[in-house]
């Protein structure tokens, strides 16, 4: 692996110029009746203004008169006494009402103007959107297919065509990495990584079909695979306390301050291995704070960890209330209520991987409650994650890392949504010898794209040093972790022991998936359970149901 890696290859999609050759064109005649109808407003105001002037000074001769000079020195150089004639002749009053006639006309035909410009540009980036959606879905549309004749055209099959030819080209390129004396395994991952959201449709449909929520004539999607998953490891989750403990701690290292996107992500990096997550005030010049939110990634080999596999299923769900209940979303939630945002206050919600879906979860969740301005997220699969109207999103994603492309999908291209996507190479050419997921490759992803310049990254990048530039107070760091049930689970450290080696099914009885056998932790239909205030429930029973403590509250208590 000798030599420097060279710079990312980036795309900037969405925001207000997007980059494909096809819409650019059409995005800058948008963007230009955009200007035109900015024109055409600080005419309508100039022209406002006009006429407000003149109906004010030809009101009466006094008033047009005094507007001219004194009584004195007017009536010593023309004679005319401005109080002798209190009233306009009516040839006079006739040209005045001529004349503010004529401002009221051209002020209704700017109105007009700059209404139809306005509307004009608004559907030529709604026809961008469209094309750019629908050339994503037809793309989709073709892979899918392939991978379905390659599989004998049955869901299993495709989803096995998809697998074998990830790991068969992978292996090639791996194998070829060590002819070229610079072996890597990640070549198996990143060497058709065009496959790899192909590959997540077809498996999600193949295990999807399991999920027993799912009514039988809609087709699975990657929601209905991660509920199952995590049905099957919701009874390791069950060995602890239903709710997870958030406390305040003091690090043991320094964050770095956050003052634009770059920074944000590095106090992220510094969270990576502590189960913590970091609330930092940022008090603007006009005295109104900005809390910075930043949530870690995956922590699959802290078994106390709330961002564990489980909430990376339940934060795939389709239905944004269940992702709502995932361990580490009301953790995160919890945090920010001891932290004291205010619902006024700016907040800006910045993660990496499971944290970037956390964050769009925890901005969905809060609308209304909290007042979040900005979602920054990297390298997480947030396509299936809707953003509430006046939150931007800036998403930074890496080509071969697998992990983004999770959602199976391409994140939609908005105004107040911007993909950053940067493909790696070796430094000798081909695929990346590395796997670029960790943060600090999110961040040469950035830096490039602000090398090479795109004005809807730009406008996003500002709206993110705007919210940020004040004066920032300590961090405050809180660790969440799972409390374990003591009747079925002790701890050697951060190692959760189950206090029986059985498995967590019972013998003899049906594997969990089994059609007609529910899975532990997926919503069934059934009564809402009471939630946490502002934020919505589901039925059943698992970890995702919020219901308040029953009368074992106090063993609760005792084991914490």
């Amino acid at each position: 692996m000798s030599g420097p890696r060279p710079t990312p290859l980036v795309e900037v999609r969405g925001g207000t110029e997007p980059t494909a050759v096809e819409t650019a064109a059409v995005v800058a005649q948008a963007v230009a009746l955009g200007a035109r109808a900015d024109l055409v407003a600080a005419t309508l105001v100039a022209l406002r203004d006009a006429r407000e002037s003149v109906a004010v000074a030809t009101a009466s001769p006094t008033s047009f008169g005094g507007r001219l000079a004194g009584d004195a020195p007017l009536r010593a150089t023309t004679g005319w006494d401005v109080h002798a004639v209190p009233f306009w002749s009516p040839e006079v009053r006739a040209a005045r009402a001529a004349a503010l006639e004529a401002f009221d006309l051209a002020i209704g035909v700017a109105q007009e103007q700059e209404r139809d410009l306005r509307d004009l540009a608004s559907r030529l980036h709604r026809a961008v959107r469209v094309y750019d959606d629908a050339d994503a879905a037809a793309t989709a549309a073709w892979q899918d297919l392939g991978l379905l004749v390659a599989g004998g055209l049955s869901p299993v099959g495709a989803a096995t065509a998809g697998v074998v030819g990830i790991l068969a080209v992978g292996a090639v390129g791996a194998l070829h990495s060590l002819l070229e004396g610079r072996p890597s395994v990640y070549r198996v991952v990143t060497t058709w990584e065009s496959l790899h959201p192909a590959t997540i449709r077809a498996l999600s449909r193949a295990i999807g079909v399991l999920d027993v929520d799912r009514p039988w004539y809609r087709l699975p999607t990657v929601g209905n695979g991660a509920s199952v998953l995590r049905g099957l490891s919701q009874p390791l989750r069950d060995r602890f306390l239903r709710d997870p403990e958030v406390r305040l701690v003091d690090p043991s290292y320094d964050l770095p301050t956050p003052t634009d996107v770059r920074s944000a992500l590095g106090a992220v990096a510094a969270l990576e291995t502590d189960s913590t997550l970091s609330i930092q005030r940022i008090v603007k010049a006009d005295g109104t704070p900005t809390w910075v939110v930043a949530i870690p990634g995956t922590q699959p080999f802290n078994l106390r960890s709330v961002f564990n596999m489980t909430s990376n299923y339940q934060l795939m769900d389709d239905d944004p209330a269940v992702r709502a209940q995932a361990d580490s979303a009301r953790a995160v939630l919890d945090a920010m209520r001891q932290a004291g945002i205010g619902p006024d206050d700016d907040v800006v919600l910045v993660g990496h991987s499971q944290g970037g879906m956390i964050a769009s979860t925890v901005a969905a969740a809060t609308a209304g409650t909290y007042t979040v301005r900005h979602v920054v997220t990297a390298g997480s699969p947030v396509a299936g994650h809707a953003l509430p109207p006046g939150v931007k999103g800036t998403h930074l994603e890496t080509q071969g890392e697998g992990v983004s492309d999770l959602d199976g999908a391409e994140n939609r291209a908005t105004p107040d949504r911007v993909t950053v996507t940067g493909t790696f190479m070796s430094p000798g050419g081909g695929p990346s010898l590395e796997l670029p997921h960790s943060v600090h490759y999110h961040q040469e992803v950035l830096d490039a794209a602000i090398e090479v310049g795109d004005r809807g990254l730009e406008e996003h990048l500002t709206d993110v040093e705007r919210l940020l530039d004040g004066e920032a107070e300590e961090p405050l760091v809180y660790e969440a972790r799972l409390v374990p049930d003591p009747d079925t689970t002790f701890c050697i450290g951060d190692v959760a022991v189950p206090r029986s080696l059985t498995p967590p099914w019972a013998p003899g009885t049906p594997f969990p998936g089994t059609p007609g056998v529910p899975l532990p932790g997926v919503p069934s239909p059934g009564p809402p359970s009471p939630g946490l205030p502002g934020f919505p429930t589901t039925g059943g029973s698992g970890a995702g149901d919020l219901t308040a403590p029953g009368p074992d509250g106090a063993a609760d208590d005792e084991a914490r």
